[in-house]
């Protein structure tokens, strides 16, 4: 299996009810596509820290895949290239992503 992780950092402008709505068409697009095993999202908890980060994010969503050819399908599904576009021209908003593979949990002897 496959994980693609996204941050998402959302603008100020872009309300808890327009990021509801971002996740919920995200998820059923996601799931509809017959190229995702599952999707979650969960929004950040910001720290106060003395440290400058380069990118704040507000959210994250995990995808996962059965393999990495289901997720280079994915990537260039074109309604996934049409959610994009819309919701940038909405709300631009700057992601960043990392692709895992989910290896086993090792057990430990009896």
């Amino acid at each position: 299996m496959v994980t693609h992780t996204i941050l998402f950092a959302f603008p100020d402008d872009m309300s808890p009810a327009d990021r509801d709505e971002f996740f919920r068409e995200g998820t059923q697009m996601a799931l509809d596509s017959g190229l995702v095993l599952s999707y979650r999202h969960q929004p950040s908890i910001p720290l106060v820290s003395g440290v400058q980060p380069v990118f704040v994010p507000s959210a994250m969503a995990q995808i996962q895949h059965a393999d990495l050819d289901s997720l280079r399908r994915y990537l260039t599904h074109p309604p996934v290239a049409e959610f994009v576009r819309r919701w940038q021209a909405r709300f631009p908003y700057r992601a960043v992503s990392v692709n895992t593979e989910d290896l086993p949990i090792p057990t430990s002897a009896p």
